[in-house]
Formats: structure tokens, sequence, C-alpha cells
């Protein structure tokens, strides 16, 4: 039986900015995120700090040092897991009942009334996730921001040896993942292979799934049907990718 984490499936909704995707825990959006996030308002999951907010009666993690930690504690064990990123408390504590309000809806249904994103704060993240690493949806004021993390994330389950360096994936590369994660890309690290210098693994385009139990219990079958296959690889400081469609 395949472990919880041995992929990950990303799908990407343009139109309304957000990700749905499995297989990657709160501790490494946190590692491969190139974003720098100031705060956290933790809106949904039963984490409790000394950061206690009294204008919103919820917790706060401050600070990069405060957000690491947070990533080192047992995220999966809260269940649902959500928050908001914003830049500083006195902002954070001049947002109105109807902001809050948004903010506390769009934590609750999974859906903004107007717009995930809220100026007064200056979020760049809404994320909801329940059991982590199973499944989160992402809301991203710059959408293109997870080509970085795919990559980031890619580089790492790469990076297995102290001797084997891992250089840098090329825009091109990184831009036709992305633009695959608009078709439901599942990159499957149970597929890493090695051969000397060289190491890859396979990739596929199965589609658009919001239940996770559907997309992870029918792995073969989702990878057999899939539009698009495909595997990248590095080998002695190049990256290539190769595709093939149905």
């Amino acid at each position: 039986m395949r472990k919880v984490r041995d992929v990950f499936y990303i799908y990407a909704n343009p139109t309304d900015n957000y990700y749905l995707y499995y297989g990657m825990e709160f501790k490494e959006f946190i590692c491969c995120n190139p974003v720098r996030l100031e705060n956290i308002l933790v809106t949904d999951g039963n984490y409790i700090t000394n950061n206690f907010n009294r204008s919103w009666l919820l917790e706060t993690a401050n600070g990069e040092d405060e957000i690491i930690e947070l990533s080192k504690e047992d995220i999966y064990g809260l269940g649902n897991f959500h928050w908001i990123d914003y830049d500083n408390d006195i902002a954070l504590n001049e947002c109105t009942p109807e902001e809050k309000a948004e903010v506390l809806y769009l934590s609750h249904f999974g859906k903004p009334i107007k717009s995930p994103f809220f100026s007064k704060l200056n979020n760049k993240f809404v994320y909801l996730a329940h059991d982590d690493g199973w499944f989160c949806k992402l809301y991203c004021s710059d959408m293109s921001v997870f080509a970085e993390i795919i990559a980031n994330k890619i580089i790492y389950s790469f990076s297995t040896s102290k001797r084997r360096k891992i250089y840098p994936m090329p825009e091109e590369i990184k831009n036709s993942l992305f633009e695959l994660t608009k078709k439901g890309l599942l990159i499957d690290f149970s597929s890493i292979y090695r051969h000397n210098k060289c190491i890859g693994l396979s990739y596929y385009a199965i589609g658009h799934y919001e239940d996770m139990d559907d997309m992870y219990n029918n792995l073969d079958r989702n990878k057999y049907r899939a539009d698009i296959k495909g595997y990248i690889e590095h080998n002695n400081k190049t990256w290539k990718m190769y595709t093939s469609h149905r």
C-alpha cells in the first residue's frame, strides 16, 4: 500500500485564484514557498499559543520564527487548519465587523463573499486544509508562485544525498509544469529512479478532482487514463522534460 505523501496532485483554477492539492504538508508549504509570510491568523484549528488576538478571538503566529515553529507542530492532529496571512497587527485589529465576517465566512465555507484578498490585511494567501497533507484549498493572489513551489518540492525530493547537487530548474520547465496544473497535475514521487548522475520521476495530467479519496484510491486507474504523461529528469546539471499525449 502506498504511503500517504508519495504523490503530489495539484489542480489550478485561475479564474477564481485557487489551487486544490494533495500531498504537501504545511511544513513543506512553508519550506517550498518563495513568498515571505509576515504573520498568520488561524481561523480554524485547535492551535493554542500565547498570541491570542482579543479583537478576533483567534490565535496568531507572528514573524518568521513563530511560523516555522508552528510548522513543526502536529498539524495533522488539528483536523482543519485554516489561516490567512496579514502584514501587521494594527491592520488586523482595525478590521471592521463586516471584514471579519467575510474572512470567517471564507474560512468556514471555503469560498469568498466578494474576494479572498483583503486590502487592509494585504494577504497573499488563504490556506484551507483538512488532515495536513490530504486536502488543501489555497487561494493565491499571485498564481504563478506555485510554479516555484512545485519546482522546490521536486528539487528537495531529488536532494537525498549530500554528494548529489541538484541545480535550479529552468523557467521553461517550471512554466510547463505550471500549465499542467490547469489539467490536474499528478507528480508521482513513488516513481523516482536513479542511475549514475541521472534522477527522475513520472508525472500525469489526470483531470479535476475535489474528492482526494477518489483521486488517491484510484491512482492506477487515473494514471492509466491520463491525457498527458511524461517524466522529468535531472542529469549532469541539466533538466529535461518529456511529454506524450494520449
